[in-house]
């Protein structure tokens, strides 16, 4: 070959093998950079990649395969990011909306990383137009109180309002709600059961704001604190479009962990790489807690308070004399003509009385299903009757809270104990640990929840006897829920207590047995001081036990009172033994609690305890005084 001719061909090869250096370069580089976005905090926020309880995995906890465009998107970070990419520069579909219409964070997301230029244009008039609707300036997270009525509400409850720029009032801005899609046909224990172990969808829900106060202020009469976020308009935008994407997608709803405050925390992760939210809940997400969290990272502005129909009419209670409390029930009990019966009444005492008459008429309005259009109808009356009197202020404003719902006490408790059980068979000093891993009992620091009120779940008690050097688990309370609301001549509740769970009975002290305990009955409130009656029942069942099972029924009584500092209580339990195994058990206890710092608290308790043991059928007696110190955490 000649060496003029040899030069093309050697150019070609060296040609070659440097494109072929610079494509493997450039596949190399492109590969690497697709790796570090796939592992990425703010695109797994975005694909919902976190964990949450002792057995789950890591992977994307939405369960909605529309949700993905790879098959393996749900647990593989890269091969959603390739088949997202390659989605994005496909020109649109003429009979469908193009990929990057339905994940616009997505692609705001990876455009701020690969560039604006990176991705074709498309137009998504469905996505503009939404976006220009909702019209979002700020976000404010939304706390309903604590309702004990419902299984999915107890611990309270959370969502977020977008408030517009264009919008002057606040309840027609919208809110986006995260809740289970549940079957109104099942009841209260199905639904339990299902909430407990994902067997509902949980689905996002956008609707107007003043369809929620209704909803929870109104209809279910609990407050609610409205907390201003600090976000940017950047941050703020990129939640809007993260809600558009997962605004029909579905996930497992489970009521203590993957529930409504936990997945508001998820879309905060996804508006933003500073946020970084429900990585913190590692098992549970109680809402009181998450609030803390996101009050914790110096997120929240200013907090307003939204008082409930319920704690509008008990304040306009307490400032009204009785002859306005009478005359104000009689205008809604009765068909009374509104004048002649406030005719002797003052003009200010005519406004208490029919402001007071009004809110009353809407609290009955949802109890009595069956006069809701003759109660509106009075609710009209009343209204235009208040109007011509130009008295403005008849009741002075309502106080807002001293301690919001948030800046309680932590809801996990660590107990320490030392004790003394002093009985007729001699003395033995005891010490005990305890867990519970939530919420809140009647001894508990009350700043920031509702007095009156228990709701514990998973309540182990570990307990160590001196004497005999022996230690045991004690009892363990897997539930343990009480409301003891107030009656009124208004008001009128019913007081209620059910628990269940294993413990050592005093009658059969070596047996672990199961046992479940309900009530119901009445409770009067006297300036601080509580006092409750219940009607109780309790069945215990184990082999071990004579007969196998015990059944007795018998009064509960009790006073309590609660205040920032401390608390106190006093309850006797007379269990009448009417099937099975007879343990005869009759005890008095009473608690001091003193709060040496909101999430620190000294207590002792004392208690007097009679009953007959299974094994010689005599009767024995325990006094138990114990002092501990409560940590919540």
């Amino acid at each position: 070959m000649k060496i003029n001719s040899f030069i093309p061909v050697f150019l070609c090869l060296i040609i070659s093998f440097i494109s072929t250096k610079a494509i493997s370069t450039e596949l190399n580089s492109t590969s690497q950079k697709l790796d570090q976005l796939s592992k990425h905090s703010q695109w797994h926020d975005l694909l919902h990649y976190h964990k949450i309880g002792l057995f789950a995995s890591y992977e994307s906890q939405a369960d909605d395969p529309k949700f993905f465009l790879s098959e393996e998107g749900k647990s593989d970070p890269y091969a959603e990011l390739q088949a997202t990419i390659s989605a994005f520069l496909q020109e649109p579909n003429k009979e469908a909306d193009s990929i990057q219409c339905e994940f616009p964070a997505r692609l705001n997301w990876l455009k701020s990383k690969l560039g604006n230029d990176f991705f074709p244009k498309h137009e998504c008039k469905e996505f503009d137009d939404w976006f220009n609707k909702i019209d979002a300036k700020a976000l404010t997270l939304i706390f309903p109180a604590a309702y004990l009525n419902s299984p999915s509400s107890m611990f309270g409850h959370t969502l977020i309002r977008i408030d517009r720029a264009s919008g002057k009032n606040p309840l027609l801005d919208y809110s986006v709600n995260y809740a289970a899609n549940a079957d109104p046909d099942d009841n209260e224990l199905v639904f339990s059961y299902k909430g407990l172990s994902g067997g509902y969808p949980g689905v996002f829900t956008i609707l107007p704001y003043y369809q929620k106060v209704k909803e929870y202020s109104f209809l279910e009469s609990r407050d609610v604190w409205e907390y201003e976020l600090k976000l940017n308009k950047e941050e703020v935008d990129q939640f809007i479009r993260h809600t558009w994407e997962i605004r029909n997608t579905y996930f497992d709803y489970y009521f203590f962990d993957e529930n409504c405050s936990y997945h508001l925390l998820t879309i905060l992760d996804a508006a933003s790489p500073r946020l970084n939210f429900s990585d913190q809940f590692k098992l549970t997400a109680i809402p009181a807690d998450t609030v803390r969290a996101i009050s914790e990272a110096d997120l929240i502005g200013t907090a307003n308070f939204r008082p409930s129909t319920l704690s509008l009419m008990k304040e306009m209670l307490n400032q009204a004399n009785q002859e306005i409390r009478e005359t104000a029930k009689s205008l809604v009990e009765t068909s009374n003509d509104i004048n002649e019966r406030t005719e002797k009444l003052s003009d200010i005492e005519k406004a208490q009385a029919l402001e007071l008459a009004y809110q009353y008429s809407r609290y009955l309005s949802v109890r009595k299903k069956n006069q809701t259009k003759a109660l509106s109808q009075r609710s009209v009356q009343l209204l235009s009757a208040r109007s011509k009197i130009s008295d403005k202020n008849a009741y002075k404003p309502f106080p807002e809270p001293v301690f919001r719902d948030d800046q309680g006490h932590f809801s996990k408790r660590l107990e320490t104990r030392f004790g003394l059980n002093d009985s007729n068979l001699g003395n033995n000093k005891y010490t005990q640990i305890g867990l519970r891993m939530s919420y809140h009992d009647l001894l508990d620091p009350i700043p920031g929840y509702i007095k009156g009120a228990k709701l514990e779940m998973f309540n182990l008690q570990i307990r160590h006897h001196v004497e005999t050097d022996q230690t045991r688990i004690q009892s363990v309370h897997l539930i343990d829920i009480a409301s003891f609301s107030p009656r009124n001549n208004f008001v009128t509740p019913t007081s209620w207590h059910v628990a269940t769970g294993l413990k050592r009975p005093n009658s059969a002290p070596q047996e672990l047995s199961p046992f479940l305990t309900g009530g119901a009955g009445y409770s009067y409130q006297w300036k601080q001081q509580l006092f409750y009656s219940l009607f109780s029942s309790e069945l215990n069942v184990d082999s071990d036990i004579n007969k196998g099972f015990r059944l007795a029924s018998g009064p509960r009584i009790g006073w309590l009172t609660q205040h920032h500092n401390w608390s106190a209580g006093i309850e006797i339990n007379y269990m009448h033994d009417i099937y099975g195994s007879e343990f005869k058990e009759h005890n008095i206890n009473f608690g001091l609690s003193y709060n040496l710092s909101k999430n620190w608290q000294l207590r002792l308790e004392s208690e007097y305890q009679q009953y007959f043991t299974q094994e010689n059928n005599s009767k024995h007696y325990d006094r138990l005084n114990s002092i501990s110190f409560m940590h919540y955490f």
